[in-house]
């Protein structure tokens, strides 16, 4: 699955279109670098269709849906492994360290009377 996206205005407004196919999806993407008429018009697979002026669009983005989610596994996976680095530096910190390898938080204040809970 193929999404091309459409950029419009200063503004910043988006709209998305998805392609079952990529030779769909990137004939659609080139028709902007190579559409010399004032008028644009996409349908995508799923039912929407749009046409708009070319002189309005600032730019497009046509992006492989597949490849995309395996870049998002990808970041959490990172993000994961950056947690776990963090929680060993926390321990071996001189400051924090001491409270890191109880695996506790700092005490806090209770509201209602509960005082001092650590």
């Amino acid at each position: 699955m193929y999404s091309l996206t459409i950029n419009f205005g200063p503004a910043g407004t988006a709209w998305a279109f998805l392609f079952k196919d990529k030779e769909k999806a990137e004939q659609h993407a080139m028709s902007f670098l190579t559409n010399t008429d004032s008028l644009w018009w996409v349908t995508d697979d799923f039912g929407q269709d749009a046409k708009f002026r070319m002189n309005e669009v600032h730019g497009v983005c046509l992006e492989d849906l597949d490849l995309i989610e395996t870049a998002r596994i990808q970041r959490s996976l990172a993000e994961e492994r950056l947690k776990i680095k963090f929680n060993a530096a926390a321990k071996s910190d001189p400051v924090i360290g001491p409270v890191a390898a109880r695996g506790q938080s700092p005490g806090v204040l209770t509201p209602m009377g509960g005082g001092f809970r650590g």
